[in-house]
């Protein structure tokens, strides 16, 4: 009874929600309204032809109308009567269910899922006159069979230590619903059903689910190919699959579904999710490696990794190289973790930082000497919000004081790293890339990073001095943006130059005052100085932006 009420409410609501937006966006402008009838009785007088009509159509895009499928107030009063009728028996059954005998429950639940079928597949076929019904019915049908299976479970004392197994022979069944009538509400259920299968059947039994990816494979996204929802829906299925994987170490299902996703690319071409999808599901693959084999480097990763990059300089996509520099990053973490445990099991927290940081900035120098400006973009950005994240977190003194480790793996990578950095450096230096005034300010930041992280890196336990230089060059990062934003009128660079300013003075300001015993004075202070502050530069922020737009 619970069940069916709460049935009703989400029909109900969905109604309730539906009925208005679907009146609001129906509504068309009285002028093409008109048009659209009057093009049908210019034809029928032969004052144009039907292939005129349809380019009147197509110029204000709009549809032409089928007077057939015009419902008349006599259907509309039937439709309702049909509706009412429903609810009626609904409420009927639903008081007296406890009453009806098992085997008429079970009737009932049955001939309502079935007769819901039929009249779907009527309204959708024997009477095309309403197939947006026809659909409504069928995935209506869809769901009273999934009800009829948890109720019959429920009448019948069925164990819920099965669960699977129930979402399972929800799902099959309507399956042809959505083959034969190609509807897209039931392949949306469906691809839901089998992800929670998925989970169900891994945890009850305690073992990788290699049947769901070969389900979605052969049937779920051949089926969805028209329909680009159901598609990323169970491509996003197959991703959390994959990254369920390192929590139970399955170790070899997600790579069966990154190789999986890789054959569809290749196959589909044009569709670049698959592209996308893979990349990901390979980096599952790589930290469920990890979280198994601790001490093992995962080597076999580069090759689907430079078949990735190759793929992705191929079809030009800054995502997805996005994703790839992010994996490269991921594996030498993991990588030099694994040797740090073989060699001296320490772990150094500034150290780690810092070798994060040169390899924001080589990331930066790769990105500005790159030929395509496009590709570049993705190793610029990624590389100066990193040297700019970890000299962020250098600037916590409280950051520092924890680092009471020292790893002379992690010591000397962060020296081999900073090395290439400069050696980098210096050769843009020399092909006279930092001749124009915009480049000398980003030779300024790249040079501020890299003197503070080798003074910090000499120096790990002067702890006020290192906050102070980190400091330091948040205040550089701000003037450089600032500048380099007026420099190339970009307002986007110059007002994360503003952020990164506003960001330090707030963050100094906690820093510093928290520890006041009266907070009050803590927040009005801070409150007077964002308030002037902000409207001192906004006003500013405006006049730069004003010169820029001229």
């Amino acid at each position: 009874m619970h069940i069916v009420g709460g049935l009703l409410s989400l029909l109900v609501l969905g109604l309730t929600i539906y009925l208005p937006i679907r009146i609001i966006l129906g509504r068309k402008n009285p002028i093409l309204k008109w048009l659209q009838k009057e093009i049908l009785s210019w034809e029928r007088k032969n004052i144009i032809n039907t292939e005129q009509g349809n380019s009147i159509l197509q110029e204000y895009n709009l549809k032409r109308i089928d007077v057939g499928k015009k419902m008349d107030t006599v259907k509309i009063i039937t439709l309702i009567g049909s509706i009412f009728l429903g609810l009626g028996v609904i409420f009927f059954v639903a008081s007296n269910w406890q009453e009806i005998p098992k085997h008429i429950r079970t009737g009932i639940l049955l001939g309502t899922t079935f007769i819901t079928l039929y009249l779907g597949y009527f309204f959708s076929c024997e009477n095309s006159r309403y197939p947006v019904l026809g659909k409504s019915l069928l995935f209506l049908s869809s769901l009273f069979w999934g009800g009829s299976i948890a109720l019959i479970c429920q009448i019948y004392h069925i164990p819920s230590s099965d669960n699977w197994l129930v979402v399972l022979l929800w799902a099959f069944p309507i399956l042809p619903i959505v083959y034969f009538f190609d509807n897209k509400y039931t392949l949306v259920l469906t691809s839901a059903l089998f992800v929670v299968w998925n989970f169900l059947y891994s945890s009850s039994n305690d073992v990788a689910n290699y049947y769901y990816p070969v389900i979605v494979f052969i049937l779920m996204l051949p089926m969805a190919k028209k329909f680009k929802v159901g598609q990323q829906m169970n491509i996003i299925g197959l991703l959390l699959a994959g990254f369920y994987c390192p929590f139970f170490k399955y170790e070899w299902l997600p790579l069966f579904i990154s190789i999986g996703l890789l054959s569809c690319y290749l196959i589909k071409k044009e569709e670049k999710e698959y592209l996308y999808a893979a990349s990901l599901s390979f980096v599952a693959w790589h930290i469920t490696y990890f979280s198994i084999r601790e001490i093992s480097p995962n080597f076999y990763f580069l090759l689907p990794l430079a078949t990735l990059f190759y793929l992705t300089y191929k079809e030009k996509s800054k995502l997805n190289l996005a994703i790839n520099i992010m994996s490269l990053i991921l594996w030498f973490h993991y990588t030099l973790y694994t040797y740090s445990k073989i060699f001296d099991n320490r772990y150094s927290f500034i150290t780690t930082v810092i070798i994060q940081s040169a390899i924001g900035i080589i990331l930066y120098i790769i990105g500005i000497s790159h030929r395509n400006k496009e590709m570049g973009s993705p190793y610029k950005i990624f590389g100066y919000t990193t040297a700019f994240g970890c000299t962020y977190l250098l600037s916590f003194k409280k950051m520092l004081l924890n680092n009471t480790v020292y790893s002379k793996l992690f010591f000397w990578m962060s020296l081999l790293l900073m090395f290439i950095a400069v050696v980098l450096l210096i050769g843009k230096f020399l092909k006279n890339y930092f001749n124009t005034k915009s480049a000398k300010w980003e030779l300024l930041a790249l040079l501020s990073v890299i003197i503070s992280n080798l003074f910090i890196l000499m120096n790990p336990y002067l702890i006020l001095f290192d906050t102070v230089v980190a400091n330091a060059v948040l205040v550089v990062f701000a003037v450089v943006n600032i500048f380099y934003g007026v420099e190339e009128e970009n307002p986007a660079i110059f007002n994360s130059g503003i952020a990164i300013f506003v960001l330090f003075v707030i963050t100094r300001y906690i820093d510093i005052f928290w520890e006041l015993k009266e907070k009050s004075w803590f927040f009005i202070i801070g409150g007077l100085f964002m308030i002037i502050g902000g409207m001192y530069l906004e006003k500013q922020r405006r006049k730069v932006l004003e010169k820029m737009n001229k």
